[in-house]
């Protein structure tokens, strides 16, 4: 992967600065953005009403190109960004450091972006609530969004699987951004699986996952979903970022037998029964998780730049020495790429793994970080800080007890994800 640089656009306007915060913050978690607008740092002293300065940071391969990612979302046309600062295209930290304050300054709401604080606090979401940023909520093109994954579904379902370039074509194809995420949520929803090494993928069976109701997972058409609606009540639940969650009312368990019966001839469906359960019953603890990762040898010190995860960000460093997340890039001239490896220093061993399990794994080691969740027993609502986001395997298991994908909770300090329907007993 390029090597991302981080610079600055700048603008100025006049209005409610937080008004703008929150604007950017919602279009951001819209469209997945965090990646490649990581931050907004505002004018010392803003004021309501008066005209101020802002600036909008970006990661991009060379500074000053707008990644693709924010021209597909249409960021830059909000009447935020109408009135560029002139006479220059790009500005550096150095550059706004003075008007903006050094990066300590920021955690405040009403100078950084919500979505992405520098540290976790222990701030309980659940006495937010009034302050809910949920996606599903945020835009009114949700539906079409959502659409458009599912007929990402109906295609990927119709080829069954296939090379990793087939599932980046299929997104291509659909306009939409970022497969790698794509590729996730379809997992922890469980419509698909894919190879170790990322390299294939294959569509899951159909099958009905009991939570409350039931719910359709893995491979799914237009006709197996009109079928099911002919024999039970067959309710839609639109999401952001993900295909519609269909879910199923019976009248019992039992009548998922016969649902099935009836549309044998057409479709083949299973009975998957409570998957989040069955699969929490067979999950590892984090350590022998750990041991589970695939180990990369031949790593040698002296031929990469190293960079150290501190829990907020990554930082220089000479060469790796502790136990926790690096950045590892080549030392050859031109060259721009990077990968992201956890270091097991007791064992010597360097792990690969999901980008969100290495960092939950790389906080976990470090003594200076709580791992935090908050539950609430009335509403059965689980509460993660997102930049604690849990391993695949883990989250997957929070996922299929709802059939949805968590949902966002910001707090005046804090992003949360939250997910619905967790039984104390999962």
């Amino acid at each position: 992967m390029p090597k991302l640089q981080r610079w600055y656009k700048g603008f100025y306007y006049r209005g409610n600065p937080k008004q703008l915060v929150e604007q950017i913050s919602k279009q951001v978690q819209q469209y997945n953005l965090s990646q490649v607008v990581p931050l907004l740092r505002m004018e010392k002293g803003v004021e309501p009403r008066k005209q101020f300065y802002f600036f909008l940071a970006i990661e991009s391969t060379q500074p000053g190109q707008i990644p693709t990612e924010i021209i597909q979302s249409h960021l830059l046309e909000l009447n935020y960004f109408n009135k560029a600062i002139p006479g220059a295209e790009r500005f550096n930290y150095e550059q706004i450091k003075s008007m903006v304050g050094t990066a300590h300054d920021v955690h405040d709401y009403t100078h950084n972006i919500p979505y992405q604080p520098k540290s976790v606090n222990s701030d309980n979401p659940f006495d937010f609530m009034i302050l809910s940023h949920s996606p599903s909520s945020l835009l009114a093109d949700n539906e079409e969004m959502s659409r458009r994954y599912e007929r990402l579904l109906y295609w990927l379902s119709a080829l069954g699987g296939g090379s990793w370039e087939s599932f980046k074509k299929a997104c291509q194809s659909l306009d939409l951004t970022e497969p790698k995420r794509i590729l996730r949520r379809f997992k922890l929803l469980g419509h698909l699986e894919s190879s170790a090494d990322g390299a294939r993928w294959a569509m899951s069976p159909t099958a009905l996952v009991k939570t409350q109701e039931f719910v359709l997972c893995g491979q799914r058409s237009l006709k197996l979903v009109q079928r099911l609606e002919q024999l039970a009540t067959v309710n839609l639940k639109n999401q952001a970022d993900a295909p519609p969650c269909i879910h199923i009312q019976l009248a019992n368990s039992k009548n998922v037998s016969y649902l099935i019966d009836q549309i044998k001839a057409e479709f083949s469906m299973i009975d998957a029964g409570e998957s989040s359960s069955q699969l929490a019953n067979l999950l590892p603890n984090i350590d022998i998780w750990q041991q589970s990762l695939k180990n990369l040898q031949g790593i040698v010190p002296s031929s990469y730049d190293w960079k150290y995860f501190d829990g907020n960000d990554f930082v220089d460093c000479i060469s790796p020495k502790e136990t926790g997340l690096y950045q590892l890039s080549p030392r050859e001239k031109n060259n721009t790429f990077y990968r992201t490896l956890f270091y097991d220093q007791a064992n010597n061993r360097w792990l690969q793994g999901d980008w969100y399990g290495l960092r939950f794994l790389a906080l976990y080691y470090n003594q200076d970080i709580s791992c935090i969740v908050h539950y609430d027993k009335t509403t059965e609502n689980l509460a993660i800080p997102s930049e604690q986001r849990w391993p695949e395997i883990y989250e997957r298991a929070l996922v299929l007890a709802s059939g949805l994908l968590p949902t966002y909770q910001g707090t005046e300090q804090s992003r949360w994800l939250i997910y619905e329907r967790i039984s104390p007993k999962l």
